[in-house]
Order: C-alpha cells, then sequence, then structure tokens
C-alpha cells in the first residue's frame, strides 16, 4: 500500500507564535524596501496635508494653479533669494539680460541681511549717470518702502517704459541718504570696449557677460593687434555685475591653455563635482595680464579673475570683489507658464577657493576712495606700473 501523508497538527500557541514571525518578516521587509525606495519625504506629507486642509477648509473657493504657484513660491522663498518662480515676463526679461538688450535704469541688485544692495550699476546706464554707486543700499522706491518685499516685487517697482521716470531712495554709508530721479531707458549696453594705451598695453573694459562677450573680446584684441602689437592686457571688470557662467569660462579660456577654469560643487560632496578646463591656446602668450576688480566686480567677473590669478596668469588690481560665487539653473517649465531659477551649485577657483560671500582679495590693493589725478584712473595707472616690470 502506499505511504500515507501524515498531517502534524501544531499546538495553538506554536501556530501563533509562527504566523507572528511571518507578520515581523513581512514588515521588516516592507521597511527595508522603504529606506531603499522612499516613495514619499516628510515635506512631501506635510504639503499634501496642508493643501488637503486648505481645499476642504478655506472659506472660499480657491483656484488650483493660485494655490500650485503659491506653494512653489513659499518653498523658493526658504532656500535662498537667488531660488525664485519667474513667470513669463521675468523669463523674457531673464533672456534679454543675457543678450545685452533690455529697459530699465541699468542696476544688479542683491538681497543682503533683507535689505537690497546695489551691486553694481551698469556702465553708461541711466542709474550710472545719476549717481547710484556700488554698495547703495535701495530703501524707496516711487516713495514705497522695499522692506519687506522680495526681489521680484523690487524688480516689478523699477521697470517700466522706455522715457518714464522713477524715484530711487538709497542709503550710502557712512549715514547719507539720497533720492535720485532717473529716467528708464532701452538699454543695449556693448560687452566689451577696448582702447590702446602707451607702452603697447591695451586696455579692455568688460561690462557684464554675456553670449557674445568672449567673441568680442577675441576680434577687439585681433584688431588691435594689427595696429600695434600688444604688449600686454589691462583687463577691467570693476562694476561687472557678472552674467552667464559659461560666457566667462570662454573668456578665461581666452588667456589660459591648459588647466581647470573653475569648479562647481553641490553640497552633496565630490561625486556632485564638475570641472570646466580651457580647451584652448593662449592668445596672447607670454604677455602679462592684470585685471581690475572692485566691489562690484560679481559672479562670472569673480570667475575670470580667480581662474587667472590662479594660474599665475594674471595679477589682480584693486579691492576685494563682491563675492557671489553660485549657479542658478532655469529648471523646465513647470507645466503653469512659469520656470524656477534654482541655485544648483556653488563655484569654486582652480585651486579650490571658495568665492561665495567671501570675494576675491587684489593682489595690489587701492583705496577705493582714491580719487582720479588730471582724470587718471588709479586702477590704471597701478596696472600699468605692474605690467611695465614684465614688458
Amino acid at each position: 500500500m502506499p505511504d500515507r501523508l501524515h498531517i502534524t497538527q501544531l499546538s495553538p500557541i506554536t501556530q501563533v507564535c509562527l504566523l507572528l514571525s511571518m507578520l515581523s518578516g513581512v514588515i521588516l521587509g516592507v521597511v527595508a524596501f522603504r529606506h531603499s525606495h522612499p516613495v514619499e519625504t516628510a515635506a512631501d506629507v506635510h504639503i499634501a496635508q496642508a493643501l488637503q486642509q486648505i481645499r476642504r477648509h478655506y472659506v472660499e473657493d480657491i483656484d488650483e494653479t493660485t494655490l500650485a504657484r503659491g506653494a512653489i513660491d513659499g518653498i523658493l522663498g526658504q532656500l535662498d533669494h537667488y531660488s525664485t518662480l519667474l513667470d513669463p515676463a521675468q523669463f523674457e526679461q531673464l533672456q534679454k539680460d543675457a543678450e545685452g538688450s533690455f529697459t530699465g535704469i541699468g542696476i544688479e541688485v542683491d538681497s543682503q541681511d533683507g535689505r537690497f544692495t546695489v551691486i553694481a550699476p551698469m556702465d553708461d546706464s541711466p542709474a550710472y549717470h545719476a549717481g547710484i554707486k556700488a554698495g547703495d543700499r535701495l530703501t524707496n522706491v516711487d516713495g514705497a518702502a522695499t522692506e519687506g518685499i522680495d526681489i521680484n516685487q523690487l524688480l516689478n517697482l523699477i521697470k517700466g517704459e522706455a522715457g518714464t521716470t522713477v524715484a530711487v531712495t538709497v542709503n550710502r554709508a557712512p549715514n547719507e541718504q539720497l533720492t535720485f530721479e532717473i529716467e528708464r531707458a532701452r538699454l543695449s549696453i556693448d560687452s566689451v570696449r577696448v582702447r590702446p594705451l602707451e607702452q603697447g598695453l591695451v586696455y579692455a573694459r568688460i561690462t557684464r557677460f554675456n553670449q557674445n562677450t568672449a567673441a568680442e573680446l577675441a576680434n577687439a584684441l585681433t584688431e588691435s593687434a594689427q595696429t600695434q602689437p600688444v604688449k600686454g592686457l589691462i583687463l577691467d571688470v570693476r562694476n561687472n555685475p557678472g552674467g552667464l557662467l559659461s560666457s566667462a569660462i570662454a573668456v578665461a579660456d581666452l588667456f589660459l591653455a591648459r588647466g581647470v577654469i573653475v569648479t562647481t560643487r553641490k553640497q552633496r560632496g565630490e561625486q556632485a563635482q564638475q570641472a570646466f578646463r580651457a580647451t584652448l591656446e593662449d592668445i596672447l602668450p607670454n604677455k602679462p595680464i592684470a585685471v581690475l576688480i572692485n566691489a562690484g566686480s560679481a559672479s562670472a567677473s569673480e570667475v575670470v579673475a580667480a581662474a587667472l590669478r590662479d594660474h599665475q596668469r594674471a595679477v589682480l588690481v584693486g579691492t576685494r570683489s563682491y563675492g557671489k560665487g553660485s549657479v542658478q539653473t532655469i529648471m523646465p517649465s513647470l507645466g503653469l507658464n512659469q520656470a524656477i531659477k534654482l541655485t544648483t551649485a556653488e563655484y569654486f577657483s582652480p585651486d579650490g577657493n571658495a568665492i561665495n560671500q567671501i570675494g576675491i582679495e587684489a593682489d595690489i590693493p587701492i583705496d577705493p576712495e582714491t580719487e582720479p589725478v588730471d582724470t587718471e584712473d588709479p586702477w590704471i595707472a597701478a596696472a600699468i606700473t605692474a605690467l611695465s616690470k614684465e614688458i
């Protein structure tokens, strides 16, 4: 006869223990999976709960698009003052700024300690001719206080149609309050201006780093060399608030044959590091360079100055630079007809020195209060003296 199947009966206590053991294994497996594959972060949960309560209990009906924009804007406001939600008009203005053509008074503004500070007025702009200076603190625009508003609200107060005027009130150190009536204008600022100096030196002024700056500078230096040999270069980025990081890399690349120009890093460690290297030949080989900097030299200006100094390719003349060393990236459209400008990294000099909130010290310091003598610029005079020793 075939063997009979014997089924062992388990006691109730044994069955309960076995069931608990199996259940514990399932729970541990789920916990392990959720740990390695997080579905929602704490922030996701809290935001979802808040939205649910608003939808259920707010006194009036609320538009979902308005709710979404408000939520995103609020989140970005907790990060840093460079990260922001751009509406279509602001995004279009950002593109025009990169191209070097826009309407306004011509100032670059930053937020420090909850106050708006002028990084620099742009060369030949209405703000420049009115007398606005780097370091001025904006307190009122057309009588409206700037305290408690964000950067986009400030820009909305300042901007307007060409030909209209705006009253800008500033506090200037040590204890001076000034109000400027400034007429807005259509600005199309050349990013590069070049002129010859004595002893075969060439002066090149970069007002802003836009899409064409490197090509404009290279072409201008080539034209200068056809008139007389270029024996040295004075590169002036004073009161240059920056612009495109790619443009700064391209400008530095003109004068470096090899090596790192700048490194961008996220706060997530070395694996989130990206180095940008020189790829071209030096267009002024063995010719000395001086870079003029001041408190209005920021962002892309600091990238160029730090790269040329760290590679011992240039001497820096002037005062400590502004110290804006973060990278903003325009993120893909949100489907709300808006885009996010988000701080995605900080950048460091080739030697690994941080720039953000620190700035760059000049090798040859100049007293910022030094006044020109007989129209002679003390920065340029100091640069000529330094380069003359190397020609």
